[in-house]
């Protein structure tokens, strides 16, 4: 494997909140100490962001075996992204065939949310059935005991519809249930919530997540009639409930959005909901636009940041994923914030024009190059300068 030396940009480590300015190497897939002494690639950062490989907790990249799956590489490395958590596109009964196909040929690190529906997201057609009564148990069971190493959670969607106000509160409280007893989280979809919102949040535990928390569809939102960020969901941010930006294309809305975080209810973690509708897509298009779009709502960059990898890295169970130190594994993004006005749009006809937007430039996974833009070049000389055109 080529070892690489990244020169000349400002680097950002998630896992210490530090920036620096340094030049950062790369060998058998890890982050060196020091720099290389003989022939290496050498990459020209200058002014760029170095950081650690973005992780989008929440896709769907059951390419072919769902309706709304995307090609999993071609949806992550242009867009520095080297770990990803499919939210539920699978359950119990075709799990194995995701694993068997499109993970086994793809490149990008893939994690999964187990939906407790067995059926898992198939198709747009009809909802899937996630009644309390019909979970498997047993299989979810085993599936976790089979799979530690990729399962890392349990996926409910509670929209009215697809469950019933009481049903909806049935397989919440079973799927807390079978949580605990796997030792592992939730994460709960709330678009056109099914449920009181409130009363929702006050059954999660400390490190499960509510994703689309800025949807504006249904009967209530995360805001009350005055437009404040519920005492509820406050309450449940207290004790240790995540909050996914989650963007998707009818799951978010701007003016819900807009509102929250300048209440400074911002997101602990920003993913995109990848899926067929929204590939390189308005209103989703791809997570470095949904990150940029956070920046120009206020956010700090470094905030932005760890919503993409030191949040999901945790809740992975995977930390190292975060970290720029010696001897972690060389998942590098290479990112450069352009200043350009973008316009931003949702499906309820709100707009919003941002004027920065981050565009990944080297996406590096275990210690190769999975994307380089055009504009970015590098020689093969470690003793000449890096340059680029």
């Amino acid at each position: 494997m080529e070892t690489l030396l990244i020169r000349s940009g400002k680097v950002y480590n998630p896992a210490r909140h530090e920036w620096s300015y340094k030049d950062i190497a790369v060998k058998n897939g890890r982050i060196m100490e020091g720099l290389p002494s003989g022939d290496c690639e050498v990459v020209d950062a200058s002014g760029c962001i170095v950081t650690a490989g973005l992780i989008d907790y929440h896709v769907h990249y059951f390419n072919h075996g769902t309706e709304n799956g995307v090609n999993p590489d071609a949806a992550s490395f242009p867009c520095g992204i080297t770990t990803v958590v499919d939210g539920g596109s699978c359950g119990a009964a075709n799990y194995e065939m995701y694993r068997r196909s499109v993970m086994s040929f793809s490149d990008v690190r893939i994690l999964n949310m187990l939906l407790m529906g067995s059926g898992g997201q198939t198709t747009n057609q009809y909802p899937e059935r996630l009644e309390e009564r019909y979970f498997d148990r047993d299989k979810i069971r085993a599936l976790f005991r089979t799979y530690p190493d990729n399962l890392v959670g349990l996926k409910l969607r509670l929209s009215a519809d697809i469950i019933g106000e009481n049903e909806a509160e049935k397989s919440l409280r079973a799927t807390v249930a079978v949580a605990e007893e796997l030792g592992c989280n939730i994460c709960v979809h709330i678009t056109d919530p099914a449920m009181d919102l409130e009363k929702l949040a006050g059954m999660l535990r400390r490190k499960d997540v509510i994703c689309h928390v800025y949807q504006g569809k249904g009967r209530e939102t995360i805001l009350d009639e005055n437009g404040a960020v519920r005492k509820g969901i406050m309450d449940a941010r207290e004790r240790g409930v995540l909050f996914d930006a989650s963007n998707g294309c009818n799951n978010y809305d701007l003016e819900i959005s807009r509102k929250a975080v300048k209440q400074g209810f911002i997101p602990d973690i920003i993913s995109s909901d990848i899926n067929t509708a929204g590939f390189y897509l308005q209103p989703l298009h791809s997570l470095p636009r949904i990150m940029s779009k956070y920046l120009d709502m206020g956010m700090c960059l470094e905030k932005v940041l760890d919503a993409a990898t030191v949040c999901p890295a945790q809740l992975i169970g995977r930390e190292e994923l975060a970290s720029l130190d010696m001897g972690s594994t060389a998942d590098v993004a290479i990112l450069k914030l352009v200043e350009k006005e973008v316009c931003y749009s949702d499906r309820n006809g709100h707009t919003f024009t941002g004027h920065q937007v981050i565009v990944p430039q080297m996406t590096i996974k275990g210690g190769k190059v999975m994307y380089c833009q055009a504009c970015l070049l590098y020689t093969s000389d470690a003793a000449d300068e890096a340059r680029s055109v």
